[in-house]
C-alpha cells in the first residue's frame, strides 16, 4: 500500500478513479474508503486531500465546470447567430456524453452553494461564456434589448432543460433526432433577435 501511495499524484488518481465510478454507476457509489482500497491505500491517506466525500464530489464538478468551460470556448467565432446556437448545442452535447457528471455538477442538493468556492468560481467562469457571447450579440445589433442578464439566464434555462430532459430519457436520442437540438437553440436566439429596422414610407410624410 504505501508504494502505491508515494507513487504519483494520489488526488489526481483518486479523481481519475472516481470519475470512472461515477460515469459507470453515478454519485451514489462513491465512498472514500471504496476509493481507497480501489487505489491500494488507506483510507487516512486520501483524507489528505479530500476531507469528506462532498469534498471529493465537489472537485469531480469543479472539473466538470471547468471541462465544460473549455467545451464552450472552443466553439468556432463566426456570426452570432451561429456561435450562441454553437454554445447550445456544445452544453447539451456535454450533458449528453457525461450524464452522471453533468448531474452531479447541478445537484444543488447534494453541493449546496456557498460551500465549496472553487465549485461555485467554475460554474460562474463556464456561465460566464454564454454571457459574454450574448452580450457581444447584443452590441452588434443581432439581439433586441432584453436586459443581458434576463436573456442569458432564458438561453441557460433552454439549454439546460434541453440537456436534462434529454439525459433522462425524454426526448429522442441524437442519432434518432439529429437536428432537434440545433432546432431548439435556434428558436430561442431567433425569437429574441432585434426586429429589423423599418424604412420610412415617404407617403406618410407628404
Amino acid at each position: 500500500m504505501a508504494n502505491a501511495y508515494h507513487h504519483g499524484d494520489l488526488r489526481q488518481q483518486a479523481q481519475h478513479h472516481a470519475l470512472a465510478v461515477l460515469h459507470e454507476h453515478g454519485d451514489a457509489a462513491l465512498s472514500l474508503r471504496a476509493l481507497a482500497k480501489q487505489l491500494g491505500v488507506t483510507t487516512p491517506a486520501l483524507y489528505r486531500h479530500f476531507r469528506n466525500r462532498d469534498s471529493l464530489l465537489a472537485a469531480l464538478a469543479t472539473d466538470g465546470f471547468q471541462r465544460l468551460r473549455q467545451a464552450l470556448l472552443a466553439v468556432p467565432g463566426g456570426h452570432p447567430r451561429d456561435i450562441l446556437i454553437g454554445i447550445g448545442l456544445a452544453y447539451i452535447g456535454f450533458a449528453q456524453a457525461h450524464p452522471n457528471l453533468y448531474r452531479l455538477m447541478f445537484g444543488g442538493q447534494r453541493l449546496p452553494a456557498g460551500q465549496h468556492p472553487e465549485l461555485d468560481a467554475a460554474g460562474l467562469a463556464a456561465f460566464a461564456v454564454l454571457e459574454d457571447a450574448t452580450a457581444a450579440g447584443q452590441r452588434s445589433g443581432y439581439l433586441g434589448d432584453t436586459p443581458l442578464n434576463t436573456l442569458t439566464a432564458a438561453a441557460w434555462a433552454l439549454v439546460h432543460g434541453f440537456a436534462q430532459l434529454s439525459i433522462d430519457g425524454h426526448l429522442p436520442p441524437p442519432e434518432q433526432a439529429p437536428h432537434l437540438a440545433r432546432a431548439i437553440s435556434a428558436l430561442l436566439i431567433d425569437g429574441t433577435r432585434a426586429p429589423a429596422p423599418t424604412q420610412n414610407n415617404n407617403s406618410n410624410n407628404l
